[in-house]
């Protein structure tokens, strides 16, 4: 069976069966119990992870303390704090475990190696990055434009099963609204649904 990090990198570059072990090689398995701290804003992005199985929330902490989710990361997609891993600054984002966890890491260092050594590795990686930005600026066009019913029907559409796996409260804070108007918003929709 092919591993999931050669399934999703194998979407947008032609690997040959050589590349695969090498690129798989840099990697290090990581298991995660629920609510682990994979990484903590204002250390430096050190690695990228993959997630092979589990559910991971990256957020941030205002200057009142309140807590923002910013991402949700599931199965077969790469998080780090890009801005910190990239510029080598303090991250200003943490990332911690919904679910326990599996995931691979890469650390800078082994990624540049890797990057150097290997063109189909650079070219995957600029394709990961461009897709990275692109879904951000979609992202927060949507979520400035769009009305939070419709931002939550987009995010149930793009992840039917989110309240299966992410507790109510991190996907009201991630459309940006109070956990009671998600829970109106359900219910009106829901209703609506039944007429």
């Amino acid at each position: 069976m092919q591993h999931p990090i050669i399934k999703v990198v194998s979407q947008f570059v032609t690997l040959l069966p050589e590349e695969e072990e090498f690129i798989l090689s840099y990697f290090i398995k990581q298991h995660l119990k629920r609510n682990e701290i994979l990484m903590q804003e204002g250390e430096m992005a050190q690695h990228i992870f993959f997630v092979a199985q589990g559910a991971l929330q990256q957020f941030y902490v205002d200057d009142n303390g309140i807590e923002h989710t910013c991402n949700f990361i599931f199965e077969n997609e790469f998080i780090t704090d890009l801005e910190s891993f990239s510029k080598k600054v303090a991250a200003t984002t943490s990332i911690k475990a919904l679910e326990p966890t599996i995931c691979y890491s890469i650390t800078c260092a082994d990624l540049m190696e890797l990057i150097e050594a290997s063109p189909t590795t650079k070219e995957f990686l600029r394709i990961l990055v461009e897709n990275v930005a692109a879904e951000s600026i979609r992202r927060t066009r949507a979520f400035q434009s769009a009305s939070p019913e419709k931002s939550f029907l987009e995010l149930l559409e793009k992840r039917p099963d989110i309240f299966q796996r992410v507790p109510q409260r991190y996907i009201a804070q991630y459309l940006g609204i109070a956990p009671e108007s998600l829970s109106r918003i359900k219910k009106r929709l829901l209703v609506q649904a039944k007429s």
